[in-house]
């Protein structure tokens, strides 16, 4: 009979393979993450890669650029969206339909942008800050595809009735579950395309993904000039109809490509189908000599879960991820609830550290994305004495030369001081507008010739925020282990979603004032804080995705993705121990079926 050797763990016990004896005899199986096993499929392709150029390998691998093309479509779905209210807004026939009361006879009244106006910018808002919360705690549950899928059905749907509203209440409402879908498409898009790219590259894919939203604002930017002309008399209603064409051919894409993360399997204690989503991906990428097993893998939940029960909190997480196991056994309903109740996961354990920098710098970079919902209407306020919607169409383009600065920035520089420059920026960009403005507005001859320094400063502006959102929505992204990323992701966009609400009922007065250099000078203020709310978040640069959940009260995320400890818990721990200390993972505690030891 043929020997096979065991593996031994400190306490004696061994580890029972799985496979074939013959097999693990003469090819030991390896210990790997999925991390590991996607960064060297992806780079042992890469010489391939180089010899027949980029454009033929995407060719040759269609089917894994495609997802990321997939994922790129939804977000900009959800960009026409957000961006669509900016050109309605100014539209002469929206005014009258539905700011101005809809009547044959409301001829004459006033156009209410301080509470009409500001209540349709501001309804997306709103749903967006419920389902922050919702969706992220669905996309851990329920799958981050599937949470995808529905938010862009949903939302294809909404978009095309929006089209037929009839009065500014009709319109809000629509527009509130417009929010609620985009908080669910957000969720998955940003979280599957983190857990689907290799380590190495996770910057680059996600930046390429974040960036088509500047496909969906230039879109929705282009069809505004078509539609609405110099004059703004276009058919509003078309417009929205045209806007929600992306949606619907995202939504497309994704059912028919996109896989299901393999860590999101992972951690619900379905090996099986992570290891098949994680060779799918490698057989996409162009990877078929050695795939992952469940062995290989196994083996290091294995390695990982004995380091995790050294842990000083070890036992204590152990529990808690147990009570998770039960409510799921209880159906999704109650798992749902039982999430949301543990949404205070993100704030523990020091954790706060990490999500409340993180809240604070969502909640400016919205408060100061808000100016650019009221941009076109902007133009024509000041009577630059040209087209409106040209000058917005123009201030569009912009984002790209924003989406290649923070593209080739995000890894070179880092996620945090990428996010500091654009607060920066936008903030000394807004300084020059308000005064631009503030000269206008005295000016005897108008804002003619101020034309081009105006689309200059919002070009500016338009870049600074363009860069500021790809890092921290990358930052954010990887501050949170697996377990609780969509969830803690939820929390953050749901905190700026509560401003982006709020600050359109502070600029829609303003507006309708023509108060432009208060309200710039505002935002200008905003962005300042911005800047020192991002000061203080942990920067996420080349560090691997956390699997594991562990924060002592003075950790601070670094190296592999573990937390160091305090000084007084340091003392009489090797170096070795305190790295053992550190790796707590929700998947190895909960799912111990899968850690296969038996006694000598």
């Amino acid at each position: 009979m043929t020997a096979v050797a065991m593996d031994v763990d400190t306490d004696g016990n061994q580890f029972r393979p799985l496979g074939n004896d013959d097999d693990i005899q003469h090819q030991p199986p390896r210990s790997i993450s999925i991390d590991d096993y996607l960064d060297s499929v992806y780079h042992q392709n890469s010489a391939a890669r180089q010899r027949k150029g980029v454009i033929l390998d995407m060719i040759q691998h269609w089917r894994y650029y495609i997802i990321f093309i997939a994922l790129g479509i939804a977000n900009s779905g959800d960009s026409a969206e957000m961006g669509c209210t900016n050109y309605i807004l100014s539209s002469v026939k929206f005014q009258h339909d539905i700011l101005g009361g809809g009547a044959a006879d409301d001829e004459g009244e006033e156009v209410d942008f301080a509470k009409r106006g500001a209540a349709v910018a501001g309804a997306h808002f709103a749903g967006m800050l419920i389902s922050g919360l919702l969706s992220g705690v669905l996309a851990d549950i329920w799958g981050r595809r599937s949470t995808l899928l529905l938010g862009l059905a949903c939302n294809a749907v909404v978009g095309v009735l929006s089209a037929a509203a009839r009065t500014a209440t009709e319109l809000c409402l629509l527009r509130f579950a417009c929010g609620v879908n985009l908080g669910m498409v957000i969720a998955g898009v940003v979280t599957l395309s983190a857990e689907i790219s290799p380590p190495s590259k996770r910057g680059r894919f996600m930046t390429l993904v974040a960036s088509c939203y500047t496909l969906g604002f230039l879109y929705t930017a282009f069809w505004a000039l078509i539609i609405f002309r110099v004059s703004g008399s276009g058919n509003w209603r078309l417009f929205m109809f045209m806007n929600a064409l992306p949606t619907i051919v995202a939504a497309s894409l994704v059912a028919m490509f996109a896989p299901e993360s393999p860590r999101f399997f992972l951690c619900r204690g379905k090996l099986t189908e992570a290891v098949s989503a994680s060779n799918l991906i490698a057989s996409r990428i162009g990877y078929v000599d050695k795939l992952l097993t469940e062995e290989e893998l196994r083996r290091y939940l294995f390695q990982a879960k004995r380091m995790g029960e050294a842990s000083f909190r070890g036992k204590e997480k152990i529990i808690a991820v147990n009570k998770n196991a039960v409510a799921r056994e209880g159906g999704l309903l109650r798992e749902v609830l039982t999430s949301l109740a543990g949404i205070k996961q993100v704030f523990v354990n020091g954790y706060w550290r990490t999500t409340i920098p993180l809240q604070l710098s969502y909640f400016s970079l919205t408060l100061v994305s808000g100016v650019a919902t009221w941009l076109t209407k902007i133009f024509q306020n000041l009577d630059l004495q040209t087209d409106a919607y040209a000058l917005s169409f123009y201030q569009t383009l912009s984002q790209i030369p924003g989406v290649i600065i923070a593209s080739g920035l995000i890894d070179l520089v880092g996620r945090r001081q990428l996010v500091i420059i654009g607060f920066g920026s936008g903030s000394a960009t807004l300084i020059l507008l308000a005064a631009t403005a503030n000269k206008i507005k005295y000016s005897e001859g108008g804002g003619g010739g101020y034309a081009l320094i105006v689309l200059a400063l919002a070009c500016v502006y338009t870049i600074s925020l363009c860069v500021a959102w790809l890092a921290v929505e990358c930052l954010s992204a990887e501050s949170f282990p697996t377990k609780v990323r969509s969830t803690g992701r939820g929390v953050c966009v749901a905190t700026g979603r509560l401003a982006g609400f709020c600050v359109q009922f502070w600029y829609g007065p303003l507006v309708n004032q023509n108060r432009l250099s208060f309200m710039m000078g505002l935002a200008s203020l905003f962005s300042m804080g911005g800047v020192a709310a991002s000061y203080l978040t942990t920067d996420t640069t080349n560090v691997d995705l956390q699997d594991h959940w562990d924060y002592s009260s003075s950790a601070r995320v670094g190296g592999e993705g573990c937390a160091s400890i305090s000084a007084d818990e340091d003392n009489g721990l090797v170096e070795h121990e305190r790295q053992a200390t550190m790796r707590t993972s929700f998947a190895e505690t909960t799912h111990s079926k899968y850690l296969s030891v038996e006694p000598n």
